[in-house]
């Protein structure tokens, strides 16, 4: 598959999990194992403004899919990326910004080793600092 052919399912998979009318869809993705573990998460802006969560129910196609942009990144020799973030517009405009999070990447490394929540709480703080709480 190319990757305009990637992009293609992409786009049609996130347009069409969203039964609303909506303006614009916003996708973050964190790439995680090498390529073999994809998580989402997305919100999308109703035509009123509303923003609404995103479902991440997508079929198989689009996992993949998100899998071999990943590899063809890699092998294109392009800089490592753990994050992509996708901007989706009903008229069909679309951006993908890709970028690297050392964090995600050793919080990955860790369980991956085996590593306990646990151990990663300790290894995180003394690392990147405390946890900020979320404001509810």
């Amino acid at each position: 598959m190319t990757t305009n052919e990637i992009y293609d399912v992409l786009t049609d998979g996130i347009s069409s999990i969203i039964t609303d009318e909506w303006t614009i869809v916003r996708l973050n993705v964190q790439i995680l194992s090498d390529g073999q573990d994809i998580e989402f998460e997305g919100t999308y802006l109703t035509p009123a403004g509303e923003a609404e969560p995103l479902s991440t129910d997508f079929p198989d196609e689009l996992v993949e899919a998100v899998q071999e942009l990943y590899l063809h990144r890699k092998t294109e020799g392009l800089p490592p990326a753990n994050r992509l973030q996708i901007d989706l517009t009903a008229q069909g405009q679309f951006s993908t910004e890709f970028s690297w999070d050392q964090e995600i990447q050793d919080e990955d490394d860790h369980f991956s080793k085996g590593g306990t929540a646990r151990e990663w709480i300790t290894i995180r703080e003394a690392k990147y600092g405390p946890i900020e709480p979320m404001d509810e």
